[in-house]
């Protein structure tokens, strides 16, 4: 078998994303999915594209085309959570309220396997959501996607906690092992 992940760091270019004690969003998308490519490439049978590798601006409706036009098996969008309450944390996964089961399977599969992970560090799991539960009420790019797609809301770079995690090199390089083999096993890939 051989699938096309197509991974979509978020924000980028002039939308910075939530900024959150200097750390900022836009960066920690594009490093965590350089990470999750490289751990991808260990694996049988899985390519991937990225609908951005530098710091430049694209639309939500860029970035889901990219991936139609790729036609990609798997649309998986990184991001961190943002709140204006200091004390709010945790992760959580999203889709379309309009996906159909076989992305809301691969949405529970790959959630229950990053909160195990997630677990160890003390992280809350704020559950799988809808795109309808988040501030914006949608997320075009997983709307628009012809597949499977699914957004990872990363902790909160607002947390004093969750921010000194996504600094840590060594987390960000455990956390996109784990993503990377979640995917991996949805899909029956086994190690080079």
């Amino acid at each position: 078998m051989s699938i096309l992940v197509c991974l979509d760091p978020g924000h980028g270019g002039r939308d910075q994303g939530a900024i959150g004690f200097s750390l900022k969003e836009k960066e920690v998308c594009l490093d965590l999915a350089y990470r999750i490519e490289r751990q991808l490439r260990k694996y049988e049978g899985i390519s991937v594209t990225m609908t951005r590798s530098i710091d430049i601006d694209t639309t939500p409706e860029e970035r889901s085309e990219w991936a139609n036009r790729h036609h990609a098996d798997l649309f998986l969008s990184i991001h961190t959570n943002a709140s204006s309450d200091p004390s709010a944390t945790g992760f959580a996964s999203y889709v379309s309220v309009i996906a159909g089961s076989k992305a809301r399977r691969i949405q529970c599969w790959l959630h229950n396997r990053i909160v195990s992970f997630l677990r160890q560090f003390g992280v809350t799991d704020l559950g799988k959501k809808n795109d309808t539960e988040t501030l914006d009420g949608q997320l075009m790019e997983l709307r628009q996607a012809q597949m499977p797609a699914i957004t990872l809301g990363s902790l909160f770079i607002t947390h004093a906690k969750d921010n000194v995690l996504l600094r840590d090199s060594y987390f960000r390089d455990q956390y996109a092992e784990c993503i990377a083999q979640g995917i991996a096993n949805i899909y029956r890939c086994q190690p080079k």
